[in-house]
Protein backbone atom coordinates (compact mmCIF):
# COMPACT_ATOMS: atom_id res chain seq x y z
CA UNK A 1 0.00 0.00 0.00
CA UNK A 2 0.83 3.53 -0.47
CA UNK A 3 0.99 6.68 1.80
CA UNK A 4 -1.87 7.86 -0.34
CA UNK A 5 -4.16 4.34 0.28
CA UNK A 6 -3.87 5.02 4.19
CA UNK A 7 -4.93 8.87 3.55
CA UNK A 8 -8.15 7.57 1.79
CA UNK A 9 -9.05 5.21 4.29
CA UNK A 10 -8.20 7.21 7.23
CA UNK A 11 -10.36 9.97 5.47
CA UNK A 12 -13.11 7.87 4.64
CA UNK A 13 -13.33 6.89 8.75
CA UNK A 14 -12.77 10.43 9.59
CA UNK A 15 -15.11 11.82 7.28
CA UNK A 16 -18.03 9.62 8.95
CA UNK A 17 -17.24 9.79 12.73
CA UNK A 18 -19.46 12.23 14.92
CA UNK A 19 -17.40 15.53 16.44
CA UNK A 20 -18.46 13.78 19.66
CA UNK A 21 -16.44 10.67 18.69
CA UNK A 22 -13.70 11.95 17.83
CA UNK A 23 -12.98 14.43 20.74
CA UNK A 24 -13.76 11.29 22.75
CA UNK A 25 -11.10 9.29 20.88
CA UNK A 26 -8.52 12.65 21.58
CA UNK A 27 -9.34 12.76 25.09
CA UNK A 28 -8.05 8.96 24.84
CA UNK A 29 -5.45 9.53 23.00
CA UNK A 30 -4.11 12.79 25.66
CA UNK A 31 -4.56 10.06 28.50
CA UNK A 32 -2.80 7.63 26.54
CA UNK A 33 0.27 9.57 26.27
CA UNK A 34 -0.06 11.25 29.35
CA UNK A 35 -0.03 7.32 31.08
CA UNK A 36 3.25 6.81 28.90
CA UNK A 37 4.96 9.76 29.96
CA UNK A 38 4.26 9.73 33.73
CA UNK A 39 2.55 6.62 34.75
CA UNK A 40 3.67 2.98 35.18
CA UNK A 41 3.08 0.26 32.67
CA UNK A 42 -0.38 -0.83 34.63
CA UNK A 43 -1.78 3.01 33.70
CA UNK A 44 -0.37 2.97 30.02
CA UNK A 45 -2.20 -0.62 29.90
CA UNK A 46 -5.38 0.81 31.02
CA UNK A 47 -5.37 4.08 28.83
CA UNK A 48 -4.46 2.16 25.64
CA UNK A 49 -7.38 0.32 26.49
CA UNK A 50 -9.57 3.44 27.16
CA UNK A 51 -8.39 4.40 23.53
CA UNK A 52 -9.22 1.33 21.51
CA UNK A 53 -12.68 1.43 23.83
CA UNK A 54 -13.37 4.74 22.48
CA UNK A 55 -11.93 4.03 19.07
CA UNK A 56 -14.59 0.86 18.94
CA UNK A 57 -17.19 2.74 20.22
CA UNK A 58 -17.01 5.76 17.48
CA UNK A 59 -17.03 2.63 14.66
CA UNK A 60 -19.66 1.10 16.22
CA UNK A 61 -21.99 4.48 16.35
CA UNK A 62 -21.15 4.80 12.44
CA UNK A 63 -24.56 4.68 10.06
CA UNK A 64 -25.37 1.77 8.04
CA UNK A 65 -25.03 3.97 5.38
CA UNK A 66 -21.45 4.73 6.40
CA UNK A 67 -20.45 1.68 6.55
CA UNK A 68 -20.93 0.32 2.95
CA UNK A 69 -19.21 4.09 1.79
CA UNK A 70 -16.15 3.49 4.03
CA UNK A 71 -16.26 -1.11 2.47
CA UNK A 72 -16.67 0.70 -1.30
CA UNK A 73 -13.48 2.74 -0.51
CA UNK A 74 -11.62 -0.26 0.50
CA UNK A 75 -12.56 -2.48 -2.30
CA UNK A 76 -11.58 -0.18 -4.48
CA UNK A 77 -8.27 0.21 -2.69
CA UNK A 78 -8.05 -4.03 -2.89
CA UNK A 79 -5.47 -4.20 -5.37
CA UNK A 80 -3.24 -1.74 -4.10
CA UNK A 81 -3.61 -3.88 -0.67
Amino acid sequence: MHTIDHAAILNAYLSRLTSGDLKEILNRERAWTDAALNGNASAQLSAQSGFYAAVCNAVNNLLTHDVELIERKLRALKPNI
